[in-house]
């Protein structure tokens, strides 16, 4: 049966309202578990775009390319009667074909938004625990042979199981992020530390430190792509309402100002100090014009008996472009998602002080679903915790008591460290010598010695660096006058009048 274009208009009209009518009775429950919240958001994802789809579809209708509405409308108004009286001919004909059809009403395709499958769940479980034995049927949930229910909710059969299939077991469904092979691949570039997988989350988005020199590398281009596909993939798995392209257009702007001013992260200093032909850079002036006029550096250029291009430069130019941008937009993301990297963090430093017996009952317990129960409870049951006490290897408060033992009521402030807050002496004295202290010393040209431990704040740490300069010349100044010496005849001297009277042969 053929439909008309106002018939379709409406079909499609209704079918944006009903989608917009089920996602805000999805938004309105008051779902606990994580899982059950990922797939509302997924669901109204899906929904967002049929919405779109159907929207443009009735735009597309309004303009009347081919003329079939006007048309239509202009018979409406002149024979109403007699396009009512065939219209409903058609339909009766077309569902005398179809004797034994099912009807299926929107209205009860969409009803199920409404329905909290949290309730469902609970309901099911209530009839298991009573003695009956769940079965799937094809018109719904059979107890014991006889009681059927009809109530359905947005998750339909499968969901859940789909859901697994899209995360890894350490992302626990988007919690939390895996870079693992990204870290095989950070491992492998030239001149990169070794450094553990703790430590690359914390610092897989600070570009600055690597050598500018060696970024042109193809395996550098290689694994920045792979953080990007990465993090793409995992917003549209782990926060499919997240307006990515938004923010990633806002980054662009942002990045294309930077370039053009010479102000991007990582690439702003040391352009003019970066020798291409031996790709070598140099931190200072001096050392790079020593370097231009070596006889190593002449013989380089000899070699080279290809004369650089125009186009070449350019080229070079743009790769160096893509580089930046993959950087910022790692950036972006890290900055994003500083909540799921900093639980990422704290859940391996957790699982690192479990036992093995410890951490399979724990992946037992999440295989089974179970395991989820603890992070998937109320939110005031979650983070109830009135006094602000720090969290335990167990997700959990730690006693009172032993708050007040370590101190961590007292906080300490390190400038030097962009005014990071650490609670107790203990952990403010450790973090001096950790890696984060000690680069931040090295960007202010201090080094990071046991004297200047315990100094948090800049000024004090630079006239404190300015004093140990001014004393060491004065050392170096005094030192003949400290040093002693004795001639044959048991005279003492200091160093500057002995050589003197040695140089003059009187002794």
């Amino acid at each position: 049966m053929e439909t008309s274009i106002i018939e379709q208009q409406r079909q499609a009209l209704e079918d944006i309202e009903r989608s917009e009518q089920a996602i805000v009775a999805m938004m309105q429950q008051d779902l606990s578990k994580h899982r059950y919240r990922l797939l509302r958001e997924h669901k109204i994802s899906t929904l967002l775009t049929q919405i779109q789809t159907r929207s443009r579809q009735v735009l597309s209708l309004n303009e009347d390319s081919s003329g079939r509405r006007h048309e239509e409308m202009e018979s409406m108004a002149s024979h109403q009667l007699e396009q009512f009286t065939k219209r409903l001919d058609q339909i009766h004909a077309h569902y005398r074909g179809l004797p034994g059809g099912t009807v299926h009403p929107p209205e009860m395709e969409y009803a199920r938004y409404a329905v909290n499958p949290e309730h469902v769940e609970r309901e099911q479980r209530k009839k298991a625990r009573a003695g009956g034995v769940l079965e799937e049927d094809t018109e719904g949930l059979v107890v014991d042979g006889g009681d059927t229910r009809d109530e359905r909710s947005f998750v339909d059969e499968g969901d859940v199981e789909r859901l697994d299939t899209m995360f890894s077991g350490d992302e626990r469904l988007g919690r939390h992020v895996d870079l693992h092979a990204q870290h095989d691949l950070y491992l492998n570039l030239p001149q990169t530390p070794r450094t553990t997988y703790l430590e690359y989350l914390g610092q897989f988005s600070s570009f600055e430190e690597y050598p500018r020199h060696l970024k042109s590398h193809p395996t550098y281009t290689e694994y920045l792509q792979s953080l990007d596909d990465y993090f793409s993939g995992y917003f549209s798995r782990a926060k499919p309402l997240f307006d990515l392209p938004k923010t990633l257009d806002e980054a662009q702007k942002t990045f294309d100002h930077q370039w053009t001013e010479k102000k991007v992260p990582g690439w702003q200093a040391g352009e003019e100090l970066t020798c291409t032909t031996c790709n070598r850079q140099f931190e200072k002036p001096t050392t790079y014009a020593a370097h231009m006029k070596s006889r190593k550096h002449q013989k380089a250029m000899e070699r080279s008996k290809e004369p650089i291009e125009s186009g070449d430069t350019e080229e070079k130019g743009d790769a160096s472009r893509r580089v930046a941008w993959l950087e910022t937009k790692v950036r972006t993301y890290a900055q994003i998602l500083s909540d799921s990297l900093r639980d990422t963090r704290a859940n391996i430093e957790r699982r690192q002080g479990l036992t093995e017996a410890e951490r399979r009952r724990e992946q037992d317990e999440d295989d089974d679903g179970s395991g989820y129960s603890s992070a998937d409870g109320s939110s005031d049951e979650q983070t109830y915790n009135p006094l602000n006490l720090p969290l335990g290897w167990d997700g959990k408060p730690i006693p009172f008591w032993l708050y007040k033992l370590h101190g961590l009521g007292i906080k300490f402030t390190c400038e030097i460290c962009g005014n990071a807050v650490y609670r107790g002496r203990k952990a403010y004295e450790k973090h001096f010598m950790e890696t984060r202290h000690a680069t931040n010393m090295r960007r202010l040209g201090i080094p990071n010695t046991r004297q200047f431990h315990g100094i948090a704040a800049i000024d004090e740490a630079k006239e404190l660096w300015e004093r140990v300069q001014r004393d060491g010349k004065k050392e170096v100044a005094n030192k003949d006058t400290f040093e002693e010496y004795e001639d044959s005849e048991g005279n003492v001297f200091n160093k500057k009048t002995y050589m003197d009277l040695k140089r003059q042969g009187l002794i």
